[in-house]
């Protein structure tokens, strides 16, 4: 890749994490529903035209800045997978990692959240995007786990990927409506990673 071309791929990158770092504070004080893409374009100080070239919708905007989100905890896995301690601790330490990274944005992960549940079939193409990122993943840390020795190796790993995560998206709804400092939510997460832990590890967790 030449000069020019790295140039332009990082202007490119500064414009899009730009637009996604507005949206998100507008989103986190009016609202999804009340923010228009011309108030987007204004805050932002780029062309609504610009905006397009990136997102379709808003909700684009939302999905993307949720989705970049879940990268940045999925890139954690590897070193998850090989900490030390039993099976329900390190699914601990994944979920609060993942709530570390969101604590900063939790007026916009309110929004999120309440429009997921709200709008369920219209987030539902987004949502099925964001899970071809987070499901390869989500499996490769459930196998390396296996190899461990630490799960079962008769549990169907995307059957157990689809269990953990829906378990995950329970504590990220009690997360949002509980609010800091958060503590039935971290009270609740051990006691659910025992449970799980008690019917999928091959040993005592």
């Amino acid at each position: 890749m030449t000069a020019v071309m790295l140039r332009r791929a990082r202007k490119k990158a500064a414009t899009r994490a730009q637009i996604l770092t507005t949206a998100v504070e507008l989103f986190s004080r009016h609202g999804l529903e009340a923010v228009t893409v011309d108030q987007i374009s204004e805050a932002a100080d780029v062309g609504k035209g610009t905006i397009y070239n990136y997102f379709k919708t808003k909700e684009d905007v939302v999905v993307a800045f949720m989705a970049d989100i879940e990268l940045r905890v999925q890139k954690k896995l590897g070193r998850l997978a090989a900490s030390e301690g039993p099976l329900d601790l390190i699914l601990v330490r994944f979920i609060e990692f993942q709530f570390r990274l969101k604590k900063q944005y939790y007026q916009f992960v309110r929004v999120f959240m309440g429009q997921m549940f709200m709008h369920t079939e219209h987030f539902l193409p987004y949502m099925i995007e964001m899970q071809k990122v987070i499901d390869p993943q989500m499996e490769t840390l459930f196998l390396r786990l296996r190899k461990r020795g630490l799960v079962r190796a008769d549990l169907d790993l995307p059957q157990l990927t689809m269990a953990f995560k829906t378990m995950q998206l329970g504590l990220t709804a009690l997360w949002a409506v509980e609010g800091p400092p958060f503590r039935q939510t971290a009270k609740t997460l051990r006691h659910e990673m025992k449970f799980l832990c008690e019917g999928i590890g091959r040993r005592s967790c």
